[in-house]
């Protein structure tokens, strides 16, 4: 009898929940990531040869890698809100692997030339897109981890490492609309360290934020 009360008692206390859907939280994580490229745009400035009409073929790839990486990882975020028996969402592992391309590129080519404008390497210059990279990305880490806190998530140094990697994609990839520079030295290396680093952050912030 006393089991059967505080299960009705329990039974009571109960308020329907509004499931979460995972192109909600996509959607907000878009919205966030395109209201700092519009920011980016309006106080930093566009490219020069965007607004010229004749964008670099790098700028595409540079952008293309960084967005591929940010959305699917972003998408594996938001899938994680719900927890889940099977397999989870791994798209997020071959857009890493493309990405690589870019720092691996930079590391062999630096074994064999040396690259023709150090100037691309001064700190000055890469302590900017770190800056502006990170600190976008933590405007969009926010979003998600808010999104991840109205869920379930199980697997939080997982979840941790993807934010921190999604956010820090997202971040570079506003940057980049700015970013004058074309060498796959610079890329390489200032936009690798913006990421790696965002997503070293995650893990460490991440989790203890979104454990319940």
């Amino acid at each position: 009898m006393m089991s059967d009360m505080m299960i009705d008692r329990l039974v009571e206390d109960l308020t329907p929940v509004k499931p979460l859907k995972n192109r909600n939280g996509l959607a907000f994580t878009l919205a966030i990531a395109t209201i700092l490229t519009v920011l980016v745009a309006m106080i930093a400035g566009v490219r020069g040869d965007i607004l010229m009409g004749m964008p670099h073929p790098m700028f595409f790839l540079r952008g293309g890698a960084l967005l591929l990486l940010g959305l699917t990882s972003s998408y594996a975020v938001i899938a994680m809100s719900q927890p889940a028996v099977g397999s989870s969402f791994k798209g997020w592992i071959w857009a890493l692997a493309a990405a690589l391309l870019f720092p691996v590129t930079a590391a062999v080519m630096a074994m064999m030339t040396m690259p023709d404008n150090m100037t691309i390497l001064v700190p000055r210059y890469g302590l900017e897109c770190l800056a502006v990279s990170m600190l976008g990305g933590l405007c969009i880490a926010a979003a998600q981890v808010l999104w991840l806190r109205r869920g379930a998530p199980v697997a939080l140094e997982r979840a941790g490492w993807l934010v921190g990697m999604s956010s820090g994609a997202l971040g570079a990839a506003a940057y980049s609309l700015h970013c004058p520079f074309n060498s796959i030295f610079y890329i390489g290396l200032w936009y690798s360290l913006a990421v790696a680093l965002c997503a070293i952050v995650g893990r460490l912030l991440v989790p203890p934020l979104i454990r319940w």
